[in-house]
């Protein structure tokens, strides 16, 4: 009795020296916890197409929403430009944002993940080539340079500037954006081609300056510009070098006096769209544009964009308040996650995607379970040809 007391008592005694010190967890020194902080977050790619689902499908929470499935393998994608023309008449500026449908698709390359290829097939998207017609300067900065390519097959290289003389066209290519600044004559109904006074003019040879101020057009990224005479494009053009990085082409003619222009846009694509903003702008604006002598301003920039399409799965956990449980029987089963496809058109815009289209492809669908006696009724199983059973959930009364 005497041992077994005892035996009682350091029992006793270890218990309570176990619960009063915290137990070493050598754990917690393998593997510490990483703060929040630390933690890698989810990429922001998919963030304003999550968004942008949520607040149409009418769910609250759009942290809840995760991508389940997204199919990389049919994605396909374009080029598109996009155009932005900020109109200002007096105090009033107004911004209009258009852009062109994508003419064809392509598929995507295999390779990667689904991000890194979207921000790889960005990464080359160019303009279309177009041509304009001087008097213009082409410019570019930072890292970017421009190409020249003249008759005969002189060319030049790394060049930051290019100024366009009279009579003179050049045709750009591979450039990732172009922006310029130019006056509306919005009062004007007229054709606006080029009006000369009524003194005339006289031509005289060109004398090592250009005969008025230049249109300046900036250009994004490094482009090629191949350069020819309007009247005779195989003829040669005389060039200056202003300096190591900026070239002059020399027109054949220059006006002796001043020449009352009312020029145009140089680029085409711009023309073509302003032309219906102005005459919006006529109709709404009449008055403000007659108190400020029928003038306006523009400044017109155009980038190359690419449009992605692809399908993805969606899932979110559903709550007890959410409007879906309204929306079953009450003797229904209650899902707790919903799954649903998704078709996206979107653009790639820095290193996000801005959805464009959103449409719902597969909706939610609700399986209705039934008793096997209530689907074969009171024919035998024998004499019943065999069936397949889609993969839905059955109840657990299944009677033969």
């Amino acid at each position: 009795m005497m041992i077994t007391s005892f035996s009682l008592l350091i029992l006793q005694t270890l218990i309570t020296s176990i619960t009063a010190h915290p137990i070493l967890n050598i754990s917690h020194f393998i593997y510490p916890k990483i703060s929040d902080e630390l933690r890698p977050q989810p990429s922001p790619f998919l963030e304003d197409v999550l968004k942008a689902i949520s607040v149409r499908e009418g769910w609250n929470n759009s942290g809840d929403v995760r991508v389940s499935k997204l199919d990389s393998r049919n994605a396909k994608y374009g080029g598109s430009q996009r155009y932005e023309f900020r109109i200002r008449i007096g105090k009033i500026e107004l911004i209009f944002k258009l852009r062109d449908e994508v003419s064809s698709w392509k598929k995507m390359k295999k390779g990667g993940d689904f991000e890194s290829v979207v921000n790889a097939v960005s990464s080359m998207a160019v303009l279309d080539a177009f041509r304009v017609e001087g008097p213009l300067e082409l410019r570019v900065g930072g890292d970017d340079e421009l190409s020249l390519l003249l008759p005969l097959n002189a060319s030049h290289i790394g060049l930051k500037r290019i100024l366009v003389g009279e009579g003179i066209t050049v045709e750009l290519r591979n450039a990732q954006g172009v922006s310029l600044d130019h006056a509306l004559e919005l009062a004007s109904q007229v054709n606006r081609s080029v009006a000369i006074d009524q003194h005339g003019s006289e031509f005289w040879p060109f004398q090592n300056s250009l005969c008025e101020t230049l249109l300046p057009i900036h250009i994004s990224g490094s482009a090629t510009v191949a350069a020819y005479r309007a009247r005779n494009p195989d003829s040669y053009i005389e060039t200056a070098f202003l300096l190591r990085d900026a070239i002059e082409l020399l027109p054949e003619k220059c006006y002796l006096r001043n020449v009352y222009r009312k020029r145009r846009c140089p680029i085409d694509s711009i023309n073509s769209r302003t032309a219906a903003i102005e005459k919006l702008l006529r109709s709404f604006l009449g008055d403000k544009i007659r108190q400020n002598g029928g003038l306006g301003f523009l400044k017109a920039n155009i980038k190359a964009s690419t449009v992605v399409r692809f399908k993805m799965e969606l899932e979110r956990d559903i709550r007890r308040n959410d409007t879906l449980q309204d929306m079953l029987a009450e003797w229904r089963t209650r899902p707790s996650v919903e799954r649903a496809w998704f078709e996206v058109v979107a653009r790639i815009e820095g290193k996000r995607l801005k959805p464009l289209v959103v449409k719902k492809v597969r909706p939610f669908i609700e399986v209705d379970s039934s008793a096997w006696s209530n689907l074969m009724s009171n024919i035998s199983f024998t004499k019943f040809p065999s069936v397949l059973v889609p993969p839905d959930a059955l109840t657990l009364d299944v009677k033969w």
